[in-house]
């Protein structure tokens, strides 16, 4: 969601045409995020979310847009994709490929205001997602599993910075400690990108769940785990939060006994994935300031950290008192 590529006018007044969106007024580059070009466009017929990625294959983009479609029929908060004229998902355009949305109403939750509610409500809604996709057939192997990690490692530790390659080495011991994080537990689609700023809120309630494109089939309690991580961790894991999260998650889809065994290594997983994801992407990122939003990638690897001191028993009993 940080500005890679910078869409000139023609290029943005191609895809409205395309998308049928009216013609354009005003284009915003949104610098956040990872990996994607995001637009806010302003035109005759309303406000849309463009998104211009040059990682995602046809084939991922598909997954989403099907997938989608299965949750908008399953009465899901999903964001609505916008077709072509001609009904394709997305468009070919400047080096990549386009995809259109709905802008969605509704505020995003700051970590500050988060109450116990919230953290139930973000669970209630997670589980959900498990329950109505388990109809969903299509498969699409999560792209950012432990090989994918481990990779990305093994390239932190030819960095010249020796405290990468210490940090390197730090989270290779923890994914290590995080296989296999359960062979047998229920497998499905999960979001796996659950942050805070993937969901919106009409006052207490969950507006729109967002930003599917690492949706994936997987382990179903690294979704949990991962978000989790998200949203119950500020300085150290909050009790309140890590229950209420888990019990609104179970009001959907009660949790199986070695689902809550594997919560630990899945959580340590997700702790170790996005803290090398964030070091990759934002601490040796090169593109200017104005052009995309960092991340410290050492409040997850404080995740890392107060996960081994707790241990599989200490998490366990955190999240199921």
């Amino acid at each position: 969601m940080a500005v890679y590529t910078q869409l000139t006018r023609p290029a943005l007044e191609a895809a409205c045409e395309a998308f049928g969106l009216g013609d354009l007024k005003e284009a915003h580059g949104i610098p956040q995020g990872s990996i994607n070009t995001n637009y806010r466009l302003e035109t005759a017929r309303g406000r849309w979310f463009l998104r211009h990625t040059t990682v995602r294959s046809e084939a991922d983009l598909l997954f989403e847009a099907r997938l989608l479609d299965h949750l908008h029929a399953s009465a899901y908060p999903a964001p609505v994709l916008v077709r072509t004229a001609d009904g394709r998902p997305f468009l070919p355009l400047e080096g990549g490929r386009v995809s259109v949305f709905h802008w969605l109403t509704g505020e995003e939750r700051t970590r500050a205001d988060l109450q116990v509610d919230h953290a139930r409500a973000v669970g209630r809604v997670l589980g959900k997602l498990h329950r109505v996709c388990a109809a969903f057939s299509e498969d699409r192997p999560n792209p950012y599993g432990p090989e994918t990690v481990r990779g990305w490692l093994e390239l932190m530790r030819t960095n010249p910075d020796p405290t990468l390659r210490d940090v390197a080495d730090e989270l290779d011991r923890a994914l290590q400690d995080t296989l296999p994080f359960g062979a047998l537990v229920p497998r499905g689609v999960i979001h796996a990108d659950l942050f805070l700023d993937n969901v919106k809120w009409i006052g207490d309630r969950v507006s729109a769940v967002f930003d599917f494109e690492m949706a994936c089939r997987d382990a179903l309690v690294v979704d949990l785990a991962i978000t989790l991580n998200a949203w119950c961790f500020d300085g150290t894991y909050q009790p309140g939060l890590c229950v209420g999260m888990v019990q609104g998650y179970e009001e959907q889809r009660p949790l199986a006994e070695n689902e809550l065994d594997a919560l630990y290594r899945a959580a340590l997983f997700g702790a170790v994935r996005y803290t090398a994801s964030r070091i990759r992407d934002f601490h040796l990122s090169t593109l200017p300031p104005d052009r995309l939003h960092p991340k410290d990638y050492r409040t997850y690897l404080a995740r890392v950290r107060t996960l081994k001191e707790l241990g599989p028993s200490g998490f366990r009993t955190l999240v199921r008192p």
